[in-house]
């Protein structure tokens, strides 16, 4: 197949995007002439700020479907991808697009390959940078590599009002019933007051959406004096937050776009996994994870957990697991990765 412009539809979350965006770097070493497009929603915008190689970005208002159909199509490519693995819209969409030739999963259950010219079997048993890797089959392009973030892109340390060493705490998840994979609050105010007492400082990242919890957990955290805390919910733009976690001594977070970014950055990591399957959604690393570079917590299959596939698979009454997580094997996951606290 002879293509001269290829474009890639981000309509997920921001650590999907992020992990998709491994298409990119593929794509450049086996055609550095092509024209890539990247199609992305505001959700998840932010991350190509820090994601290079692409020569164009196209924001899609993906909850206005005739007015994102209108600016794919004044886009025309080649060869889109879809990248979307549940969400119909993006198969609606990819269909309507007017690209040359389509690729999308076929996802058990959602019927929604029909939309493309190609579609590829999406795997439950597999990491899911593994099933985007398998969207570039099609193309006779053999995918393996990583997504790379552009560090010339994160903004400087000078901009950190923070003294170091200090962790960075993402407490908050996203999407269906985002709860059940959250810590409980009160675990996050003794852990924080801990490393305090231990003399590393605390960054809380988080989004617009999470000001009022991040604000309440700092109040928490600060009712025993401890200091320096730093609050970035909704504060910072995203390549703020990744300096923060490029300067950190180790990080601490649920399953998220930010644990994805600190693995990638190649952080010391504890991730909190509960309903999250961490064999498909777990922190991949640039050089292998290892233990010396991330803990990954949480209930496996066998206590109740690790669950989830796309997202959304709860039982009807499902129950919550992150407790199981206790502050003293954070604590202990922290040591490994040689940030001593007490």
């Amino acid at each position: 197949m002879v293509f001269n412009s290829v474009g890639i539809c981000a309509f997920a979350a921001i650590g999907d995007g992020l992990l998709a965006s491994s298409l990119i770097v593929d794509l450049r070493r086996s055609h550095p002439r092509l024209k890539i497009i990247v199609f992305a929603t505001k959700a998840n915008l932010p991350i190509f700020s820090l994601v290079s190689g692409f020569d164009e970005l196209v924001l899609v208002p993906i909850t206005s479907p005739m007015a994102a159909l209108r600016e794919m199509r004044a886009h025309p490519v080649d060869v889109l991808i879809d990248t979307s693995q549940w969400s119909r819209i993006g198969a609606i969409l990819t269909l309507l697009s007017g690209a040359g030739f389509t690729i999308g999963f076929k996802t058990s259950g959602q019927n929604r390959h029909f939309s493309y010219d190609f579609s590829v079997k999406h795997s439950s048993n597999i990491h899911e940078l593994q099933n985007f890797w398998a969207l570039l089959g099609p193309l006779g392009i053999s995918a393996g590599s990583l997504p790379s973030v552009n560090l010339s892109a994160i903004s400087s340390n000078d901009c950190l009002n923070i003294k170091q060493p200090y962790l960075v705490f993402h407490p908050w998840a996203s999407g269906s019933h985002y709860e059940l994979r959250e810590w409980p609050f009160s675990s996050w105010v003794e852990l924080a007051q801990r490393a305090m007492r231990s003399g590393y400082g605390v960054v809380i990242s988080g989004g617009p959406s999470d000001i009022v919890r991040a604000g309440a957990l700092v109040e928490g955290i600060e009712a025993a004096g401890s200091r320096p805390l730093v609050n970035l919910a909704g504060k910072s733009d995203l390549r703020t937050t990744a300096a923060y976690l490029r300067g950190a001594a180790g990080v601490v977070s649920v399953n998220t776009g930010i644990m994805h970014l600190a693995a990638l950055l190649d952080m010391p990591l504890v991730a909190l996994h509960g309903p999250t399957n961490p064999s498909r959604w777990g922190p991949i690393y640039p050089g292998g994870v290892n233990e010396q570079n991330t803990v990954v917590l949480g209930p496996g299959l066998k206590e109740g957990g690790s669950y989830l596939n796309l997202g959304f698979e709860h039982p009807a009454n499902p129950t919550y697991l992150m407790d199981r997580i206790t502050v003293d094997a954070v604590v202990v996951a922290l040591r490994k990765l040689s940030i001593n606290i007490a």
